[in-house]
């Protein structure tokens, strides 16, 4: 970055479909059928709490082992180039902060984590203050994969599509500035900086 050149915005990424293959809270239910199929009695009464409180008990008993995880490394490959540019990587997950924190440690890539705690499910719009507030800014940018990312890209600065079904593609156009389109293909585990 040049001397006098303002800095680009934080990046933001999601972590489910986004970042990895796949859904974290999904593989964690599974996880836990197979292992402690009794832990899953209490799924229906933790619901009638709301989703933050699901994800903190499931997490709590499992939080899928990153390096087992399909990571997407052509999105990986572009956040490290970012990074490498002076810019600032925020994971932003509607994942419980407890898997958040994990994906986190194992990639020592972000200098910042959004994340579903006590509260609201950081998703969709909830998603979008949290990532204010966390930045104390309105400014930043967005890597998302699903319609429930349609309210982020609406006042991201600049938006990154993976792996986009055509809806979601012209959804997400008709309410932002789309970018770059990732068109991924996955391997196994990210390899670590």
């Amino acid at each position: 970055m040049s001397q006098g050149s303002v800095p680009e915005p934080p990046l933001c990424v999601a972590l489910d479909g986004t970042l990895i293959e796949g859904d974290t809270l999904r593989m964690s239910l599974l996880h836990l059928a197979r292992r402690a199929p009794w832990t899953l009695l209490a799924v229906p009464f933790l619901l009638l709490r709301g989703r933050p409180a699901l994800k903190r008990y499931v997490a709590r008993r499992h939080v899928p082992d990153p390096a087992s995880l399909v990571w997407r490394h052509e999105v990986l490959a572009f956040l490290r180039e970012e990074r490498s540019r002076g810019r600032q990587i925020i994971l932003t997950t509607a994942a419980d902060r407890l898997v958040g924190e994990a994906m986190v440690a194992y990639l020592g890539l972000f200098d910042g984590l959004v994340a579903t705690d006590a509260g609201a499910n950081v998703k969709g719009k909830h998603k979008v203050t949290q990532i204010r507030k966390s930045l104390s800014c309105n400014d930043f940018d967005y890597i998302g994969d699903s319609s429930a990312d349609i309210p982020i890209f609406r006042v991201a600065r600049v938006g990154y599509l993976v792996a986009p079904s055509r809806a979601l593609r012209e959804s997400a156009r008709l309410v932002g500035r789309i970018a770059r389109e990732f068109h991924v293909t996955s391997a196994g585990d990210a390899p670590r900086d």
